[in-house]
């Protein structure tokens, strides 16, 4: 079984340059107005382009309107949209039905998110991300949410078929942990592979290197 690892919130030439060689999965583009690691249209298309090949890029927006995502997506060459906000499972497959990508709807643990169950979004979602919440800051916080919540939510998506990820405050340091502890079916990383606000070449492989010696354990036996 091989865990999905995504790291987010990209913005340089560097960023993307020093994903090369390393066994990822998909590389986050934050798209969200005010978050310190945002990205313009013009920067989002240029790394995009950049990426290794075998990486997917993901669009992370928050609560955007349909003619948001397709201004975006006109301009950029998204392979998934990832849903940061409180998009309805209703919204989820207008944007299905229209664009053919796949979604990642995005859930806060410990903050109240859409009020649509797990089997009203499964037709439209192709996965979830469990993230952290500090007051009304949703994401980018750096900091892990309360992880023995994780079970409980991922029973719920496991019944419809839909993969969990977990995000938040994720590190080389503690994604062991996680990974041996709760089994996620993805995790996703951005300030834990940074140094001053910047992406790490080093940092970034070993993170990569732990989720994929849990990987070559669990295939073990």
């Amino acid at each position: 079984m091989r865990t999905t690892v995504k790291i987010c919130g990209l913005r340089r030439p560097e960023d993307v340059e020093g994903l090369a060689g390393l066994d990822l999965d998909a590389a986050g583009f934050i798209l969200v107005p005010g978050r310190k690691r945002t990205v313009s249209m013009k920067t989002a298309s240029d790394l995009v382009k950049r990426l290794p090949r075998g990486i997917a890029s993901i669009g992370v927006m928050m609560d955007p309107s349909e003619e948001e995502v397709d201004r975006w997506l006109s301009a950029v060459s998204f392979d998934r949209i990832q849903l940061h906000g409180e998009e309805s499972a209703v919204f989820c497959r207008r944007l299905k039905e229209r664009f053919h990508l796949p979604i990642i709807k995005v859930f806060h643990i410990g903050q109240k998110g859409p009020v649509d169950t797990p089997e009203e979004y499964a037709p439209w979602v192709d996965g979830v991300l469990l993230d952290s919440s500090v007051g009304d800051r949703r994401g980018g916080t750096g900091r892990p949410f309360d992880w023995e919540a994780i079970p409980t939510v991922r029973q719920q998506w496991k019944k419809v078929g839909v993969p969990v990820w977990v995000a938040g405050g994720l590190h080389p340091g503690n994604v062991g942990e996680l990974l041996m502890r709760y089994a996620p079916d993805g995790v996703d990383t951005s300030s834990g592979v940074e140094t001053a606000g910047k992406k790490q070449r080093d940092r970034m492989a070993q993170f990569v290197e732990r989720v994929r010696q849990y990987d070559r354990q669990t295939s073990l036996g």
